[in-house]
């Protein structure tokens, strides 16, 4: 298996670990249920041995110079499931015992590889039961094998007599034969068998319920099932689950990677969450600057393919860091089917915005928030009216060290319902009046395959943000986007892979202090 082979296995794993669990203990559990409900079970062992060579070619010295031991034990282990074997063993207690047929299915016949032993287990849901099965299989086994024994000397001596009422009174053979018949006929009045019992079973064991026998058979099964289930869940999934998909569907670099963001938060640059996530955006802010330091008043629009991947905390976090580098930054939002920048920042409903800039019913100056860039969680102030704070100095758009940022938001000023309104043509000259009051205007834009507003608003943008959740968008839409991308005038600068898992990641500079 390849490197990445191991580490798509690993990840796989690693991904559907409560469900392996889940399968395990439900396994576990299952089992021990099952042989709970069952009863208890007793076992009983009784032990032949099987005679290499059978006496009767020993007395009339007729044994061969090599035996196979494999095959006599194959032969022996053949015998033994015979149903004559168990109609010999119920013509004796049979009525008690349930019968030839029950008698043969609860018994079971092993050879041991280092003797000539035949090992006979009987199970039962009764101890004694059991024992007198075993014991009864084990004994009729070996009249049965004396039987057998006994038709072929039978046989013999038949054969025999005939050829010597056959054969002149004067014929040399006849006391060759005589003595043989004489030794058949003393080993067929003896009736013996090449089987004997060694070992009867004098009671039975207990096997079931065995809590830690059960427990490991449970274990064994639930985690067979759960690999199955993985590997073929595994095998149907097509999202989206590592970078080098994105880069491969794209073509373009992922410049970050943002580890799972507590539920219900989406401002993490301040407060309690800033020292585990500021530095991801920090660095796709530094990789963005890089790419458009040649250019003034940047417009950076950030979509997804689908909602849920992230887009508008990617647009908000990222707004944030560029302004605390030292940029003059505009947040707007531009999703106007699912405007949600005003919820994240806390703003009043009804917030008058782009929408009513668009239609020339505000002016943009009445509509633009200030945030605070310091603090436990963001401040706004309606028209820039939010006491300034000191920050310090910060690293500039293009690097240097230069006084502290500010970032505005514009909200949406609304929702529009209908799927065929985009007010493309009133947001063009929106955006440029927006270019031209701050370094960055970072734009929160619907998805690019559930709405039109990015091919249509892509003329008077720069550059693309494209956000891509693990483990949500299937590779057939991500692949779509990038067809879509290819016809903007506005190319994507890179993507970011949200909700990435923490393996290979530290939450805090040099290893999580």
């Amino acid at each position: 298996m390849t490197s990445g082979g191991a580490e798509a296995l690993k990840a796989a794993i690693r991904r559907s670990f409560p469900i392996i669990i889940g399968f395990v203990v439900l396994g576990i559990v299952a089992v021990n249920v099952v042989k709970q409900l069952q009863g208890p079970q007793y076992e009983a062992t009784a032990k032949v041995l099987i005679s290499t060579t059978p006496l009767s070619k020993i007395i009339t010295g007729t044994e061969p110079g090599f035996v196979d031991p494999q095959r006599i034990q194959d032969t022996a282990q053949t015998l033994a499931g015979s149903p004559q074997v168990y109609q010999l063993a119920a013509s004796g207690e049979g009525s008690k015992l349930g019968g030839a047929g029950k008698m043969k299915s609860s018994t079971s016949v092993t050879a041991d590889p280092n003797s000539d032993i035949l090992s006979f287990t009987s199970s039962s849901s009764n101890d004694r039961r059991a024992a007198q099965t075993v014991n009864a299989v084990a004994s009729a086994y070996v009249a049965y094998r004396a039987n057998l024994s006994g038709s072929s000397i039978a046989n013999t001596v038949s054969q025999i007599k005939s050829t010597l009422a056959a054969l002149p009174p004067v014929s040399p053979q006849r006391a060759d034969l005589e003595s043989q018949l004489n030794k058949l006929t003393v080993l067929q009045s003896l009736n013996s068998s090449d089987a004997v019992v060694v070992q009867r079973a004098t009671g039975a064991t207990k096997t079931s319920p065995s809590p830690l026998k059960d427990s490991l058979l449970g274990f064994s099964i639930g985690l067979v099932i759960a690999l199955l289930f993985v590997g073929l869940r595994e095998a149907i999934d097509t999202t989206v689950r590592a970078e080098s998909d994105v880069e491969d569907l794209l073509s373009v670099p992922v410049l970050a990677t943002v580890g799972q963001i507590p539920r219900k938060m989406r401002m993490v640059t301040y407060g309690r969450h800033e020292s585990a996530f500021a530095d991801s955006y920090a660095l796709l802010a530094a990789q963005l600057v890089q790419t458009t330091e040649s250019k003034d008043g940047v417009v950076l629009a950030v979509t997804s393919s689908v909602a849920g991947e992230g887009k508008t905390t990617t647009a908000a976090n990222l707004a944030v860091v560029l302004a605390r580098r030292g940029a003059k930054v505009l947040l707007g939002d531009f999703d106007f089917r699912n405007p949600a920048l005003g919820d994240v920042f806390d703003l009043p409903e009804k917030t008058p915005g782009a929408l009513q800039v668009a239609a020339e019913s505000a002016r943009l100056d009445a509509v633009l928030w200030s945030v605070s860039l310091e603090g436990p969680r963001p401040e706004v102030s309606l028209n820039g009216k939010l006491d300034a704070k000191p920050t310090g100095p910060r690293i500039g758009p293009n690097g240097e060290m230069g006084t502290g940022g500010s970032l505005h938001l514009l909200p949406s000023g609304g929702m529009v319902r209908s799927q065929t309104v985009t007010h493309a043509s009133r947001l063009v000259p929106l955006l440029a009046d927006l270019r031209a009051r701050a370094d960055y205007v970072v734009l929160d834009t619907p998805p690019a395959l559930l709405a039109v507003e990015m091919s249509e608003l892509a003329s008077a943008i720069d550059v693309v943000l494209v956000v891509v959740r693990q483990g949500h968008v299937t590779q057939r839409n991500l692949r779509s986007l990038g067809r879509q991308a290819r016809t903007w005038d506005a190319p994507l600068a890179g993507a970011v892979l949200t909700d990435a898992p923490a393996e290979g990641r530290t939450s805090y500079y040099y290893g999580g202090r």
